[in-house]
């Protein structure tokens, strides 16, 4: 018989998200939270194959008395916070991340990305037009791997790795 071993309980956190008391686990990020609290914030940079990089900040958040906002896919839970997920500030943010991104790469084959572009009212055509395409044939590696620069969301993973923008 094989045992398995067992990693200890993880400690939970109580934290406010958008004025309601949630509790997650220690050492879960504030997108964990956000997502096991059904609150649907955006982010590129992370999903079922990528870890996050803190890189595409779409998914930025409140947190009361940060002079910043925080990236939800990197900044851990701690006792207190209190988080605001849809502000003014957090969905302008978004926006404009969302026409920088928009404007310099193919997005279409990004997974929600034309759903959020229409969501917070972004206008990628406003840094105008010669900014929608990057002047530069596909590398083609092998039969595997395609790296077209033009759909490609620079979110700091390796060229190999699975990526949002492929």
């Amino acid at each position: 018989m094989t045992a398995v071993p067992l990693q200890p309980p993880r400690r939970l956190v109580d934290l406010t998200l958008d004025g309601e008391p949630v509790r997650a686990p220690e050492g879960s990020t504030l997108l964990d939270a956000c997502r096991a609290a059904g609150k649907d914030v955006p982010t590129l940079c992370q999903g079922d194959t990528l870890t996050p990089k803190n890189a595409c900040r779409v998914c930025v958040v409140e947190v009361e008395g940060a002079r910043t906002l925080a990236p939800a896919c990197s900044r851990r839970v701690e006792p207190g916070m209190e988080v605001r997920t849809d502000t003014e500030r957090a969905r302008h943010s978004r926006k404009v991340v969302l026409e920088l991104l928009a404007s310099s790469v193919d997005s279409s084959t990004t997974p929600r990305a034309a759903e959020w572009i229409e969501e917070y009212g972004a206008e990628p055509g406003r840094f105008g037009p010669d900014a929608a395409r990057v002047d530069e044939e596909p590398k083609i590696d092998n039969d595997l791997y395609d790296h077209d620069r033009v759909r490609l969301l620079r979110c700091g993973l390796q060229p190999h790795a699975p990526c949002a923008g492929q």
